[in-house]
């Protein structure tokens, strides 16, 4: 398995993205593992800090370590850490990035913390990627404003001066779904903020609520990681309340391999329409 910069780097180049599956059950890995093993293509899957606490990153390590030995590309992340003692023992253990997220800090404070952050894990784990963000991305339900959006001249100081790998964006992403009122990407901002960061890897969170027209428009200009969370949450609660009504009996599995199945169809769709 090639390691996960020389990837990002062969997407970049290609116009495709990596995504980023948020595991919030086993069923949930299970059906991103199954995914990944009929389509052979890669991903990362990801731990925010409850689910963290839910699965834990050991035992997600372990899962994804025996799929890497079955030659799966599945790549592992902590997504949104803000607990530096948390992210350097996944790095230590072998996850192959962690996410940073300061953006509750003031941009001076955050800048200086990330910054060190950045210089003492990419000492002691050369390998080890570091996404970063300074923007906070807001849930569904806030209104976007422009103010929240991303500077182009501070994303590229805070790039210059933490040595981080991705940035995560912020022009009009948000994280959960509202499918009465989609999120509407500003293209004209990223494109400027491409052109300003050059090769930076740039990430873009809140995936599943994105139109997809948008999604390859932020992938054609460089977005090479998109996050997908709500979906599968979404597409595993609904399809478990339909295997509810069936009355499968008290053997759990008879219940959970359809829904494992249909969320899996999900996760499919994302791995095909960010590679082509």
């Amino acid at each position: 398995m090639i390691p996960l910069k020389n990837l990002l780097s062969d997407y970049q180049q290609k116009h495709q993205a990596l995504p980023a599956f948020n595991i919030d059950s086993f069923e949930i890995y299970q059906a991103v593992e199954m995914a990944v093993s009929e389509l052979n293509l890669p991903c990362l899957v990801q731990l925010s800090p409850s689910e963290d606490k839910f699965i834990g990153a050991e035992r997600l390590l372990m899962l994804v370590k025996k799929a890497n030995s079955e030659g799966l590309p599945i790549y592992l992340n902590i997504d949104h850490g803000y607990d530096v003692r948390r992210l350097e023992h996944c790095l230590k253990i072998g996850f192959d990035m962690v996410h940073f997220d300061g953006s509750k800090m003031d941009f001076d404070t955050n800048l200086a913390t990330t910054k060190y952050f950045v210089s003492q894990m990419k000492e002691k784990y050369p390998g080890a990627l570091i996404e970063v963000e300074f923007n906070h991305i807001n849930l569904v339900g806030a209104t976007p404003s422009s103010d929240s959006f991303t500077s182009p001249s501070e994303a590229k100081r805070f790039m210059a001066e933490t040595g981080a790998d991705l940035f995560a964006l912020s022009i009009g992403n948000l994280h959960g779904v509202n499918n009465d009122l989609p999120e509407h990407l500003n293209i004209s901002l990223l494109s400027e903020i491409k052109q300003t960061l050059g090769n930076t890897f740039l990430t873009l969170h809140g995936g599943s609520g994105v139109p997809l027209d948008q999604i390859q428009s932020a992938i054609s200009l460089g977005v090479v990681k998109i996050n997908i969370n709500t979906s599968l949450r979404l597409k595993f609660i609904d399809s478990l309340r339909h295997q509810l009504t069936l009355g499968h009996g008290e053997k759990l599995y008879e219940y959970l391999t359809p829904v494992i199945n249909d969320v899996k169809e999900i996760v499919k769709q994302n791995l095909i329409s960010f590679s082509h």
